[in-house]
C-alpha cells in the first residue's frame, strides 16, 4: 500500500485529509519528524501550499502533499476577511492559543448575528523531491455560529463553531466515522481525483 506524506505535524489536519482520502488504497501520514520551519510568504494559499510542498518533499526526498487554507465569512469587508491569516488576530503579532483563537471568532460571528455562512478554500499541492507536480483549490461552504460546542479539537478549535450545512451538526461533535464521511462529502471527491491523478 502506498503512503502519502502530508506536509504537517498537526494531527488534526492529518486526520482530516486521511478521512477525505478514505476510499483510496493508501496510508496517510504526517511529517515523520520535525523539519526546519519554512517561511510561508506566499501572497495566496496556493503559493504557500507550493512553498511547503517543495520544501518538505525536498527535505524528505519523498512525494509530499501540502495544504494551506483561507477563510471567508459573509458580512465582513474584504479588509476584515481572515483569508490566509486565520491564525492571526488583528493587532497582535504573536500566534494565539487555540482558546484565544476560538474566543476571537466567537466574537466576530456574534457581532454578525450569531449564525453566518462562510467558506474555506483549501489550496492543495503535491511535490516530489522539490519539484511541483500539481496543484488545485477546493472550496467548501460552512455555517459558523457564536455558540460553541463543548468539544474542542486540539489544533482545529474553529471546528467547535462550525456546523455542517446539511445536518446542522457541529463538526467537533461528529464521531471519527461521521467526520470521515463529512470530509469525504465536502472535499473528498475532488481530493481523491487529484491524488489519484498523481499517484
Amino acid at each position: 500500500m502506498k503512503t502519502l506524506i502530508i506536509g504537517t505535524q498537526n494531527q488534526a489536519k492529518v486526520k482530516q485529509i486521511a478521512g477525505a482520502l478514505f476510499e483510496l488504497p493508501i496510508t496517510v501520514e504526517g511529517l515523520p519528524y520535525k523539519i526546519c520551519d519554512v517561511e510561508e510568504n506566499g501572497l495566496t494559499p496556493q503559493e504557500n501550499a507550493k512553498i511547503k510542498a517543495k520544501h518538505y518533499s525536498k527535505s524528505l526526498n519523498r512525494i509530499v502533499l501540502s495544504m494551506d487554507n483561507a477563510l471567508y465569512l459573509d458580512g465582513l469587508s474584504d479588509e476584515e476577511q481572515p483569508k490566509m491569516n486565520v491564525r492571526r488576530i488583528l493587532g497582535r503579532t504573536d500566534r494565539p492559543t487555540d482558546d484565544e483563537l476560538l474566543k476571537h471568532y466567537i466574537s466576530v460571528v456574534d457581532k454578525l448575528g450569531g449564525k453566518i455562512n462562510g467558506r474555506w478554500e483549501f489550496a492543495i499541492c503535491i511535490a516530489d523531491n522539490g519539484k511541483i507536480l500539481k496543484g488545485t483549490t477546493i472550496v467548501s461552504p460552512r455555517i459558523f455560529v457564536s455558540k460553541p460546542s463543548n468539544n474542542i479539537v486540539n489544533g482545529y478549535p474553529l471546528e467547535s463553531i462550525q456546523i455542517d450545512p446539511e445536518t446542522e451538526v457541529y463538526i467537533s461533535e461528529m464521531s471519527q466515522e461521521e467526520q470521515d464521511k463529512f470530509w469525504q462529502k465536502v472535499i473528498g471527491k475532488q481530493l481523491c481525483e487529484f491524488v489519484q491523478s498523481i499517484l
